[in-house]
């Protein structure tokens, strides 16, 4: 009789204990270093950023991070109750360490495009680019891109500006640089003939440079160049990627994204987040 009680409570003990562990491997299935609940109780939203692309990242002169992505990304924190912390990445190994869990989120001018998509899970669009091309007004007329055909034409490897180069018929010679900076840098020396790269960036490091300037190009052959931005997550964080997209559309509600757009570029946003895909 006392065994078969002890066999009874003892069979009810290990279907609780079962039944505890199968509840503790769901959740540590689906939960991760960034889910929502984890950062909300770190307090802080760390951000990997490549900061060489002004005016939307780059550095002052106490070489802190400043630029369009940094405040927006700020605002963003806020509205989550959290601050935002940049770690500054370079580029071609930026996906690389959100997945590895260096950081919780990308904002970097990354535009969306399948190939990422399959990588990351991006935001709302929360900016829409062209493609541009700078170059030296004094040394050469560029109107269209098939007028960069034998010429020298620096990119940012791992870039949309990239491509676009890529597809251009005639360009042969095509420089690739880790940072937009350098081939600015090598340009305005003369060691290559333009940049192919996204429009307001070019305008900006075209702005103090007389000799320079930039013309916007929105396809190439029949592709389109229009380009959009967003903040990348994790595949697998979907309550951190919705909150973000949420914080996006409060900013542009209550007028913050006007404030910050206005701040770096001036006028007022011809797309916001939350817009229309055109």
């Amino acid at each position: 009789m006392n065994r078969t009680r002890t066999s009874r409570w003892g069979a009810v003990f290990t279907i609780v204990l079962v039944s505890s562990l199968l509840i503790l491997t769901g959740c540590g299935s689906s939960a991760t270093s960034s889910d929502l609940l984890t950062v909300k109780q770190d307090g802080v939203l760390t951000i990997g950023n490549d900061t060489t692309f002004a005016p939307f990242e780059y550095t002052d002169s106490a070489n802190e991070p400043i630029g369009f992505d940094i405040d927006l990304i700020a605002a963003v924190a806020d509205k989550l109750g959290l601050k935002s912390e940049v770690v500054t990445t370079a580029w071609d190994g930026i996906i690389p360490a959100l997945q590895a869990g260096k950081f919780e989120a990308v904002i970097s001018a990354m535009t969306i495009t399948p190939d990422r998509e399959e990588e990351v899970s991006f935001s709302i669009p929360y900016y829409r680019s062209d493609m541009g091309i700078v170059f030296d007004k004094t040394l050469r007329t560029i109107t269209q891109a098939s007028d960069l055909a034998g010429l020298r034409v620096g990119v940012q490897i791992g870039t949309t500006g990239e491509s676009a180069a890529q597809a251009i018929a005639g360009v042969t010679d095509i420089r690739s640089y880790p940072d937009i900076q350098l081939a600015m840098a090598d340009l305005k020396v003369g060691r290559i003939d333009a940049v192919v790269n996204d429009f307001p960036v070019n305008a900006f490091y075209a702005k103090d440079s007389p000799a320079l300037t930039v013309i916007r190009v929105f396809k190439i052959s029949d592709t389109d160049l229009t380009q959009y931005y967003g903040i990348a997550v994790r595949l697998e964080d979907t309550q951190l990627k919705a909150a973000i997209d949420n914080a996006l559309r409060d900013l542009v509600k209550d007028g913050t994204y006007d404030t910050i757009y206005a701040k770096w570029f001036g006028g007022v946003p011809g797309f916001r987040p939350g817009d229309p895909l055109t």
